[in-house]
């Protein structure tokens, strides 16, 4: 018999909606797949090559367990560059990104504590928190997708511990203002709360500016910022990102790392290493999908449905006017239309569905459409 912790947990949200696609496949369907969350383009060809030189001279074996010293370095370097954090290497840690959201809350809260999450969220931080035994705690975006402060004001308990943000925002494209992000910062230091922020689509901006809690000074000692190479480079397969903190809690995530994985992959490693010097490549990822974005709006706009034009990522997050749940909407999508996107529930906001633009822009001009048929028939 399981633990009986795995009664909280909730398995993806998309499984059955998967495991239906892949039959319709196997009969021959042709699938519109908007539901993908990683780049549809390979690794650059340079990465590869160079990894692969890596390891065929023998960088296969065990690194240190926080990383190799020239990836915290380097990675240290362009915190300094791009995001005006502070820090040296040893405020580094190279882990996978996502582990690293669990690395952060298993050495920030404690079992009972609460962790606010504004909502719309990335499907994976309520459970994040809950295999760490803390509670999420949801609150509300505004209109735009800004962070409501008065709303966090409202969620906010003597049990509440941190913030865990995601900028650019999965699922709405949002990019949060330096202005908002400012905000954020100061209720949380009123509060004495710790923020997590979840910086993987940083360099996919279209509109706006990245901006870091963590380059304000006075936050850095209660900040863990958390990215990597999967979104900007395309390397969502080699499973390598990082996360920056004050060197107590790299010191003490690294202890779990030690007991976890031991270390993050080493040719993976040595990639990001690599990638760090790759700015064509990601100057290209984001061109190719901001052509998309484009291309995606412009359809969007022919149908129905009401949607904030994204600013980031690759994501798009249309609302519609119908009593069908998101779920049972994008099943039908699915069947009715041969399209795939994600139901918005799991996401915090019923009656939305998430697009995915990593896909190709045939697929876009003969996809979007067909949603909007399928939205304007149960309006």
């Amino acid at each position: 018999m399981v633990s009986s912790r795995l009664s909280q947990i909730s398995e993806s949200a998309t499984v059955s909606m998967s495991n239906r696609a892949s039959e319709l496949r196997k009969a021959g369907k042709k699938l519109y797949n908007f539901g993908i969350g990683e780049p549809d383009m390979t690794t650059p060809d340079n990465i590869i090559k160079m990894a692969f030189d890596d390891a065929m001279s023998g960088k296969t074996h065990y690194t240190p367990s926080a990383g190799i010293p020239e990836l915290r370095e380097k990675i240290a370097l362009k915190m300094k560059s791009k995001n005006n954090i502070d820090v040296v290497a040893k405020n580094v840690l190279v882990t996978p990104t996502k582990f690293s959201i669990n690395l952060a809350l298993y050495t920030i809260i404690d079992p009972g504590d609460e962790v606010l999450i504004p909502s719309p969220y990335y499907v994976s931080y309520p459970d994040i928190v809950k295999i760490n035994s803390g509670k999420p705690v949801f609150a509300d975006c505004d209109d735009e997708y800004n962070i409501d402060i008065d709303n966090l004001r409202r969620a906010i308990t003597p049990k509440t511990r941190a913030i865990l943000i995601n900028n650019p925002v999965n699922p709405t494209g949002k990019v949060l203002s330096e202005k908002n992000i400012r905000e954020t910062v100061d209720f949380a230091l009123e509060n004495n709360l710790y923020m997590i922020s979840d910086e993987i689509y940083e360099d996919i901006i279209y509109r706006g500016k990245m901006f870091s809690p963590a380059s304000i000074p006075e936050a850095f000692d209660k900040t863990v910022t958390v990215s990597g190479f999967s979104k900007s480079y395309a390397m969502t397969g080699w499973r390598v990102g990082y996360m920056v903190a004050p060197e107590e809690i790299i010191k003490s995530a690294d202890k779990i790392q030690q007991q976890t994985l031991t270390c993050a992959p080493s040719i993976s490693q040595y990639a990001a290493l690599h990638a760090l010097d790759d700015d064509d490549s990601v100057k290209h990822i984001r061109e190719t999908f901001e052509k998309r974005r484009d291309l995606v709006v412009s359809l969007l706009k022919e149908t129905n449905l009401h949607f904030y034009e994204p600013e980031g990522a690759f994501y798009v997050f249309p609302g519609y006017e119908s009593d069908v749940k998101s779920y049972d909407a994008a099943m039908n999508l699915l069947e009715n239309k041969n399209v795939i996107v994600t139901p918005g529930a799991p996401f915090g906001s019923e009656y939305h569905f998430r697009i995915s633009f990593a896909t190709s822009e045939d697929d876009i001009k003969n996809g979007i459409p067909l949603i909007g048929e399928y939205f304007k028939s149960i309006s």
